[in-house]
């Protein structure tokens, strides 16, 4: 499975790279660190699941899963944030993610849910107001 990771820090991409590399079936296809480059490598490269941050510099995450829903409706997007509360759930998932996740979870939590939302299910990680 051909992943597009999208997070403005460097370190983030790095870790959450080698975790999904380490995966033998998952592999980090391309990443970016804006919502505009994150949106065009997603149209360009048409990955089979995007994991993205909700605060991007440019357009914020939840724009970007708009923008590429709308040129990809059958794209899966997995969100990582450090914030979880209901409105901003609920806005993520209005605009098309099938997932969210924290980022203080992630490494536990972040092959599973893409494993869960590459099968079409919904995933909402710990800490998550369901």
């Amino acid at each position: 499975m051909n992943i597009l990771l999208i997070d403005d820090h460097a370190e983030t991409r790095r870790e959450m790279t080698a975790l999904i590399n380490a995966e033998k079936d998952l592999r980090v296809l391309a990443d970016a660190d804006t919502g505009e480059e994150g949106v065009l490598k997603a149209y360009e490269l048409n990955p089979d699941l995007v994991v993205m941050d909700i605060y991007l510099p440019g357009i914020n995450g939840i724009e970007a899963i708009k923008t590429i829903r709308s040129n990809n409706p059958d794209m899966k997007i997995l969100t990582l944030s450090n914030h979880s509360g209901r409105i901003l759930v609920e806005a993520v998932l209005k605009a098309g993610a099938l997932g969210y996740v924290r980022k203080g979870s992630a490494f536990e939590e972040l092959v599973p849910a893409i494993r869960s939302i590459a099968a079409g299910k919904q995933y909402l990680g710990k800490g998550i107001n369901d």
